[in-house]
């Protein structure tokens, strides 16, 4: 699997994911009883500014998303260049032992 390094934006991917978790909780306690169910009545009760806010945080969420399927992509393109690279330099280390008869 590939290695990518920690940045600085997981933590606030992290915050997101929390914020974001806490507010479906919350909606799940008070509209458990609720016949539109917790999210729909969440959504529908829920104060202009804290939806906003909370649209936010999913955005975000899905923007760190893309930017750790960047990172991922390019360590995968790393180990296939230098995998691509070291067995080009075992074929070239073959041919001159082909030639050297």
């Amino acid at each position: 699997m590939p290695k990518i390094e920690i940045q600085s934006f997981f933590y606030d991917l992290i915050h997101c994911k929390d914020k974001i978790l806490s507010t479906f909780d919350k909606w799940d306690e008070v509209y458990d009883e609720d016949e539109r169910g917790p999210l729909v009545a969440g959504i529908q009760e829920c104060k202009e500014a804290d939806l906003i806010n909370l649209l936010l945080n999913i955005q975000r969420l899905a923007s760190g998303y893309e930017q750790i399927h960047e990172l991922m992509n390019a360590a995968e393109q790393e180990q296939v260049d230098a995998l691509i690279e070291e067995t080009e330099k075992e074929d070239d280390g073959d041919d001159d032992d082909e030639w050297a008869d």
